[in-house]
């Protein structure tokens, strides 16, 4: 059994799960259901977050006190799901109180790029695995579509299309960071317009923009969508052999190959392959990421989203913002090393 608490006791890391969902959506319910994990402790600041806890996972002593409970407890994983404008103090604390070699992080990593690779330079010099959880990556869909076309079934990738809306912080970052998983890595962005929706007041902006990926090799397209009309969060991969589309966040996806077309000779038409539906209540993506951590544990997997992996869509959003600011200009997406 492997030791684990969480730090932060807000919706992703208990909250989400009160009342019970049909499947798990918070740390701490991961946590106390997986068989090789014995949940002990997590840490909040407030009283009421314990008596929530004590609904979920009884066993795991509530703590207001972070330093006792790393005092009190060796650790073999912790989650952090604080705000995150107070997490490099934050890790730097738990790196220097506990031995503990694997941190469950929730997006966005840091407010800033620069605090961003001070976390990545703190967890080089104490030696910790980072796992940042872009939750996108522990779906059915992610998986699927990935394995598509890694497979070269359908061919390469020819151009991207996406759709979306709230913010390149929010929901940006999970369809900046499913480009790069399945398709390849935005490397640069050019914004068309900016598209209001309600995570305005929080300067969390939404764009339209085009961009390329693998060093200029696919086009794309993100196209925005103001959140009070309907939430969208969508994308279209164009390939040599066929098209596959994600739809419904990832609920639905649709495989398309090429036959002949039964009119124009010498010409190919698209052709439903096949169609993946209710994909999400296929299993819990934070139950798959506790698996992985377990396997992480166990075997020394390599991070299906690593530290690195984090990073990459803030870089993405300060590129397109900065093209935002320099009058639409077509910027790099600058990775720091």
């Amino acid at each position: 059994m492997y030791r684990a608490a969480v730090i932060g006791l807000g919706n992703i890391g208990l909250l989400f799960d009160i009342p019970r969902k049909v499947m798990p959506q918070s740390h701490s319910l991961a946590y106390h259901l997986h068989k090789d994990i014995e949940f002990v402790a997590a840490a909040g600041v407030r009283l009421e977050q314990g008596d929530a806890l004590v609904s979920i996972a009884p066993e795991a002593k509530f703590y207001t006190d972070l330093n006792t409970m790393l005092k009190e407890h060796e650790l073999d994983l912790i989650s952090i799901c604080t705000p995150s404008e107070i997490r490099l103090e934050l890790l730097r604390n738990v790196f220097q109180q506990s031995p503990v070699k694997l941190i469950f992080l929730e997006k966005p990593v840091a407010t800033s790029l620069a605090e961003g690779e001070a976390i990545v330079a703190l967890a080089q010099q104490y030696n910790r695995t980072v796992v940042v959880n872009l939750s996108r990556r522990w779906s059915e869909a992610a998986g699927l579509m990935r394995q598509a076309v890694q497979s070269g079934h359908y061919g390469k990738v020819n151009r991207i299309h996406l759709r979306y809306t709230r913010g390149i912080y929010n929901y940006g970052s999970h369809l900046f960071d499913l480009v790069r998983f399945i398709a390849g890595t935005i490397d640069t962005v050019q914004v068309l317009r900016r598209v209001p929706t309600r995570l305005d007041n929080r300067e969390d902006w939404t764009y339209s923009f085009i961009f390329t990926a693998e060093n200029g090799t696919i086009p794309g397209y993100a196209e925005a969508f103001d959140d009070r009309d309907y939430l969208i969060f969508e994308m279209d991969l164009f390939l040599e052999k066929g098209k596959i589309e994600m739809r419904q966040s990832g609920d639905e996806i649709r495989f398309y190959t090429t036959d002949t077309h039964p009119m124009l000779g010498g010409t190919n038409q698209l052709v439903l392959e096949l169609t993946e539906q209710d994909l999400n209540s296929r299993s819990s993506m934070i139950m798959n990421a506790a698996e992985h951590l377990v396997e992480i544990l166990r075997s020394g997997a390599k991070p299906i989203c690593s530290l690195e992996d984090g990073m990459y869509p803030m870089y993405v959003a300060e590129a397109i913002n900065r093209s935002y600011r320099n009058n639409r200009s077509n910027e790099k997406v600058v990775i720091t090393p």
